[in-house]
């Protein structure tokens, strides 16, 4: 009976093992993994493993021993595996295969408290599908994130009463984190007053709380003068005394700071993954109470993240343990009650429910599986392939500079530098095709040009990718470097491009040619424009272009003045070949809107798209609405679907009117028709849409009125404004010729109050006069009725 959960358990911990190896290394090869942490633990188990222990240089300061960070002695015999295979590869493999060995303690400890099979696995599943420990898992290589597997085993074998397999665990559990031995003593604590067991109880809390002692206050006091890490609690006060005390005695500077924690979505997020069933043993979750303080008091947002950071990883194995115990202590209860109150089945089962039930609904929500709130669909492109050729161009014993997400794939050496620190670097290994992060894009074109005009030259390059040498003799880059920006026939990062022709130049000459255009998001959400160029002939001048998100009123929410494309750095306009396909695409942008029209635009010179010297729009196919004196167009509007996770296309126009209204107003625009409303309550606005076309491109920009009049013919409610479309709004002389577009409106209530029939009326007139352009005969068209009910 009990073999087919055992069976069970182990094709989960396989699987699991199996997948987040797979995906932590498809994270690595996709160039997601970052400098900090792969890239500088990487190092330091390189250099530990080669005799030089903890060294470090892979850091934003200046600090060459990991020990000054951390205290990790786990790194240690790590290092030792390490040698058999010198790759980051094998760290992750080796954190994905440890934590999920960390279903087998729970399920042990479940069994252990008479537990069924089943509720055990239950616990098992919940633990493997925990979002908190998949983050860890997720989040590249990190020591800490071994410790719950190790955590969780101790307290199995304390509660069996296994002295020499817990003290193993415990030593295991303190090595992979200064924090950890804080932990151990509280499991030691946990001995002593629950197991009954004071001398075990002492000792372990003894030993653990002398080894973070030590850690911090001695180890890391020698490695970097003091744990770097104080300054998180700087509120508390200067020295370790003062934040003491200020902890002893100011409970309204805790709250204060438990309160811009978030506390309570804090614990929600730990516990819903168990069903809120570790609530049922307060005593085991409150072990976790030293890391639960380390997070939740520091001045630091990032550990206040329990689904998607390391720093959660410690109090996990408490709310799992504390899931279990608690059932076992409920299990117990129910089975010593009357035989008429017993039904051990039925509650073991109703808790198998309840614990997979938020396991589930936390995986959902938070978790890292297909399907789940954080998983990323990765993938390794063609682009990513194409470095292995730049990277194996490096010597092993060379001194390196290397860029954020290049940083990882040669941190194998002693001397390794995150650009733009260079120092005594041999080598300067780039990617300039994205983000330039700690530097931003020109700031990083400068500091290559200013590395090309000094010592360095180019080693090699290519698809966007640069390797620098001290004393290589070229100082500009080979052709194969600029294919990162001409497109192949996929469309990049799938992207759905629209096919345009929007030619931009100057009053004589046609110079540039937009082909294409598409909006899709990164593997982060982020927003990316793609934009298909060609120049129509050789130009002699670096243009620029400009991409603007605008909102509804037509004003910037986000453009690329700050931002620049990375073409316009790296491939000017001055290189391109005539009728050749050029890639130019915006960097990730986290849009603070739901909705948005694109605009774009060309200029030259340095003065800015404000100051700079637009090109004028002289052609667009198909017909688009031309803004900012015809040099910004429009090319389309867009949505965010939530669902789908992506943005959706917004249709200038809405479908067929209700009413037709066949109405030619001077100067150019045509009102087609209407949709009213019959029926609207008094005290209600009431919706008016309004279909238009451009018959010619009006010459003013005119505004709209639209009324309601009584039987009388008086004015009882109005509404004014600039026409629109089902974009943005759209002043009349952007309407080019043969556009449509649907706008609505609404009638303010407060004149609408009394019952029966009002004539709805719509006019335009020019705004700086007041003076009314003719339509018929007259100068407004009545497009319907609407009656007013109480």
């Amino acid at each position: 009976m009990h073999h087919l959960p055992l069976a069970l358990l182990a094709l989960a911990v396989l699987l699991y093992a199996l997948y987040f190896s797979h995906l932590t290394l498809l994270r690595y090869h996709a160039f997601e993994s970052r400098a900090l942490d792969m890239g500088n633990l990487n190092q330091t188990i390189w250099n530990t493993a080669h005799g030089d222990w903890f060294r470090i240089t892979n850091q934003e300061v200046d600090l060459t021993n990991r020990l000054g960070y951390h205290v990790e002695p786990i790194l240690l015999p790590i290092a030792l595996l390490y040698r058999l295979h010198p790759s980051p590869e094998l760290l992750l493999v080796l954190q994905a295969t440890v934590v999920a060995l960390g279903a087998l303690p729970l399920y042990a400890l479940a069994r252990l408290r008479g537990l069924s099979s089943w509720l055990a696995l239950s616990f098992a599943l919940a633990f493997l599908l925990n979002p908190t420990i998949q983050a860890a898992n997720w989040l590249e290589f990190h020591p800490v994130t071994l410790a719950p597997t190790f955590l969780m085993a101790a307290f199995y074998f304390l509660v069996a009463g296994r002295t020499r397999e817990f003290a193993l665990f415990a030593l295991l559990a303190a090595s992979c984190k200064e924090e950890i031995g804080l932990l151990v003593a509280m499991l030691g604590l946990y001995a002593w007053l629950a197991l009954r067991r004071p001398g075990l109880g002492l000792t372990t809390m003894t030993l653990g709380g002398g080894w973070s002692l030590l850690a911090v206050f001695g180890i890391q006091q020698a490695a970097a003068g003091g744990n770097i890490h104080w300054g998180r609690y700087a509120y508390l006060g200067e020295t370790t005394l003062e934040k003491l005390a200020t902890l002893a005695t100011r409970p309204d500077v805790i709250a204060a700071q438990l309160q811009r924690a978030d506390v309570g979505r804090y614990f929600f997020e730990l516990l819903l993954p168990v069903g809120f069933t570790a609530l049922l043993a307060p005593e085991v979750l409150l072990l976790a109470l030293p890391s639960l303080a380390i997070n939740l008091l520091a001045d630091f947002a990032p550990m206040h993240q329990v689904t998607t950071l390391i720093y959660a990883a410690p109090v996990s194995p408490f709310v799992m343990l504390a899931a279990v115990m608690g059932a076992a202590r409920v299990n117990a209860r129910w089975s010593q009650a009357s035989p008429k109150q017993r039904n051990a089945f039925a509650f073991q089962t109703a808790a198998a429910f309840v614990v997979l039930g938020g396991a589930l609904v936390g995986q959902r929500l938070w978790g890292y599986l297909p399907g789940s709130g954080h998983h990323l669909p990765l993938t390794v492109t063609e682009h990513h392939r194409r470095a292995q050729a730049i990277l194996a161009q490096i010597p092993p014993e060379a001194a390196v500079s290397a860029q954020d997400r290049l940083n990882p794939h040669v941190s194998g050496r002693r001397t390794l530098y995150i650009f733009p620190r260079v120092d005594d670097a041999d080598y300067v290994l780039l990617d300039v095709t994205g983000p330039a992060w700690p530097q931003h894009p020109n700031d990083l074109k400068r500091s290559v040009d200013a590395l090309l005009a000094g010592e360095f030259g180019v080693a090699a390059a290519g698809d966007g990718y640069l390797l620098l040498q001290r004393g290589a003799p070229s100082k500009t880059p080979p052709p194969e470097f600029y294919t990162a920006w001409q497109p192949t026939a996929q469309p990049p990062d799938n992207v759905e491009l629209q096919e345009v022709s929007v030619v931009f130049g100057n009053e004589t000459d046609d110079l540039l040619r937009l082909r294409s255009y598409g909006v899709g998001v990164d593997r982060y959400g982020e927003l990316v424009t793609t934009l298909i160029w060609e120049a129509l002939r050789p130009l002699d001048e670096d243009f620029r272009f400009y991409v603007a998100y605008l909102d509804s009123e037509l004003q910037a929410i986000y453009d690329t003045r700050f931002y620049p494309p990375t073409a316009v750095l790296w491939y000017p306009t001055s290189l391109w070949t005539p009728d050749a396909p050029v890639l130019v695409q915006t960097l990730p942008w986290t849009l603070d809107a739901d909705r948005f029209a694109l605009g774009v635009g060309v200029y030259a010179g340095d003065e800015g798209w404000d100051a700079g010297a637009r090109l004028k729009v002289r052609q667009v196919e198909p017909t688009a609405p031309l803004l900012q004196e015809g040099t910004l167009v429009r090319l389309g509007g867009f949505a965010w679907d939530r669902a789908q996770r992506r943005w959706m296309r917004l249709s200038p126009d809405a479908g067929a009117p209700a009413q037709v209204v066949d109405a030619a107003f001077a100067d150019g625009l045509h009102l087609e028709g209407s949709t009213l409303p019959e029926v609207v309550r008094s005290g209600e606005p009431t919706p008016v849409t309004l279909f238009w076309r451009a018959e010619a491109r009006p010459q003013v920009d005119y505004s709209i009125f639209v009324q309601a009049l009584d039987a009388d013919g008086r004015k009882v409610a109005q509404w004014d404004g600039a026409p629109a479309d089902g974009v943005s709004l759209l002043p009349a002389s952007a309407w080019p010729k043969g556009w449509r577009g649907a706008q609505t409106v609404l009638l303010p209530p407060p004149a609408l109050t009394m019952a029966g029939e009002y004539a709805v009326i719509v006019g335009m007139y020019d705004w700086r006069n007041g003076e009314r352009l003719q339509v018929g005969d007259g100068d407004f068209v009545e497009i319907g009725k609407v009656r007013i009910e109480p």
